[in-house]
C-alpha cells in the first residue's frame, strides 16, 4: 500500500512538472506542498524504471542506475581505448571517461519542475590540441 502511495505521488509530481511551466516562479516562491510534489518525483524518477524516462529519455531502467550502467561502460571503453592506442592517446581515454562519469547523478526535484536540464551523458570537454596542430581532415 505504501509503495502504490509513493509511485503514485511520484507519478503526479511527474506529471505536475509536465503541465506547469518552468515560468512558474522562482523555487523559493512555490508551496511547500508543491515543492513536496516535486522531491516526490525526483524520488521516483531516480529509482523506478521508466519514470526516469519523463526526465531523461536516455535513462529507461532508472536514473541512477542508467547513471551506474553509463560510468562502467565508459570504464570498458576507456579501457579498450587504452588498450587499441598502445597507452599513446590519454587525452581521448580522458574525454571517455568524462563522459560517462559527468554529468548528474541523480535527478532533483528543480529537475522535475523544469527549471534545469538532466544531463546523464554530458558533452565532452574541448580538446587541449584544438587549433594548436591538431590533426585536419585533408582539403577537398
Amino acid at each position: 500500500m505504501r509503495r502504490t502511495l509513493a509511485l503514485l505521488i511520484g507519478v503526479l509530481g511527474v506529471a505536475t512538472a509536465l503541465a506547469r511551466p518552468a515560468s512558474a516562479g522562482p523555487w523559493e516562491d512555490r508551496s511547500a506542498a508543491m515543492r513536496g510534489v516535486y522531491t516526490a518525483g525526483a524520488v521516483v524518477a531516480n529509482v523506478v524504471p521508466v519514470a526516469s524516462a519523463v526526465v531523461a529519455r536516455q535513462c529507461l531502467p532508472g536514473y541512477i542506475v542508467c547513471k551506474i550502467s553509463f560510468a562502467a561502460m565508459s570504464l570498458i571503453a576507456a579501457g579498450e581505448q587504452i588498450f587499441m592506442s598502445g597507452g599513446n592517446d590519454w587525452e581521448q581515454t580522458q574525454a571517455i571517461l568524462y563522459r560517462g562519469f559527468a554529468g548528474d547523478w541523480w535527478v532533483t526535484p528543480k529537475q522535475v519542475a523544469g527549471m534545469e536540464s538532466v544531463q546523464p551523458w554530458p558533452d565532452p570537454p574541448a580538446s587541449k590540441t584544438e587549433g594548436q596542430g591538431a590533426w585536419q581532415p585533408p582539403p577537398l
